[in-house]
C-alpha cells in the first residue's frame, strides 16, 4: 500500500469485499470512519457477510440459524434477503436458540409514560416474525435457562411477558427465576400472569358467559415454600395472601418465625 494512505480511505465497495474475505465481525470497530462506512451498508451485502460468515465457520447444520440470528445486523430484511438468496444454508428442520442480543438492552421504562410497553416495542416485532416465519422452525422460546422471560418480567415488558407464555415460555427455568424476580418487583399481578394458565375467552372483551363451570387449568408452576419466603422478607403482603391463601403453600418454620 502506498505510503500514507490509510484503509479508510479506500473505495466503498474494496471495504465490503475486505470485510467479507476476512468475516471479521471487529473490523467496522478499528475507527469511527469504518464504523459509519459499515452502518450504511446495503442490505445485500449485509446478506453476503453473513452468508460468507456461516460458510467459513463450517458449523453443524442445526447451528446455522442460531450463529445467524446472534448477528445484529440479522433483521427481518436481511434474513428476507437470505432465503431468497441462499435458502439451502437455513434448514427448516432444527429448533434454532433465541439470542440474547434481543433482549440484553431492555431497560425498565418510567411510570410516567404511558403505555409503558406496547407490542410495537423491540424486540416484539422481529419475534413474531420468527415465531411465523414459514421458512425457519420457531425458536426454542427457552434457551438460557429461560433468559428471554426473565429479562422481560424483569422490566415489566407486559406484552413481551404474554408473548413468551403463549409461545411455550416456562417460569420454572432456571429454579423459578422469572416468578423469584416478579417477587422482588412486588408486582402481584405479574406473579400470577406467570404461574397460573388464564382461558383467553374467559377474560376476553365481549365474551359471553358460558353455561357451566369451565375446567380449571394447571398452573406453569407450583408455589414454593423457598418463593414465600422471599415474599416474606420483602413484606410483599398481597403476594404473600395469594401464596397462602390461594395456592395453599405452607411455610416453614424460619419463615414463620419471620413472620411474628
Amino acid at each position: 500500500m502506498t505510503k500514507g494512505v490509510s484503509i479508510n480511505t479506500l473505495p466503498v465497495e474494496l471495504l465490503y469485499e475486505i470485510q467479507i474475505f476476512s468475516v471479521s465481525p471487529s473490523f467496522p470497530l478499528t475507527c469511527k470512519t469504518l464504523y459509519r462506512i459499515f452502518r450504511a451498508s446495503p442490505p445485500s451485502y449485509r446478506a453476503q457477510f453473513l452468508i460468507a460468515s456461516v460458510e467459513a465457520a463450517q458449523i453443524k447444520d442445526e447451528l446455522i440459524l442460531s450463529k445467524l440470528l446472534r448477528y445484529p445486523i440479522c433483521t427481518v430484511d436481511i434474513l428476507e434477503l437470505l432465503f431468497r438468496m441462499a435458502s439451502d444454508i437455513l434448514p427448516l428442520t432444527w429448533i434454532p436458540e433465541l439470542p440474547r442480543r434481543l433482549f440484553r438492552s431492555l431497560t425498565p421504562k418510567s411510570r410516567a409514560k404511558l403505555p409503558l410497553w406496547t407490542d410495537h416495542d423491540h424486540p416484539l416485532p422481529f419475534l413474531k416474525y420468527l415465531f411465523t416465519c414459514p421458512q425457519i422452525h420457531p425458536p426454542d422460546v427457552n434457551s438460557h435457562d429461560g433468559y428471554a422471560l426473565t429479562k422481560a418480567v424483569q422490566v415489566g415488558f407486559l406484552p413481551l411477558v404474554r408473548f413468551l407464555l403463549d409461545h411455550g415460555a416456562s417460569p420454572r427455568c432456571k429454579n423459578n427465576m422469572p416468578i423469584l424476580v416478579a417477587i422482588y418487583r412486588k408486582d402481584l399481578f405479574l406473579v400470577r400472569l406467570l404461574v397460573e394458565r388464564v382461558d383467553c375467552q374467559e377474560h376476553g372483551q365481549g365474551a359471553s358467559k358460558q353455561k357451566g363451570k369451565r375446567p380449571k387449568l394447571e398452573d406453569r408452576a407450583q408455589i414454593t415454600p423457598e418463593m414465600l419466603k422471599v415474599a416474606v422478607k420483602l413484606n410483599a403482603r398481597d403476594i404473600i395472601e395469594y401464596f397462602m391463601k390461594e395456592k395453599g403453600c405452607v411455610p416453614d418454620l424460619q419463615t414463620l418465625q419471620m413472620m411474628r
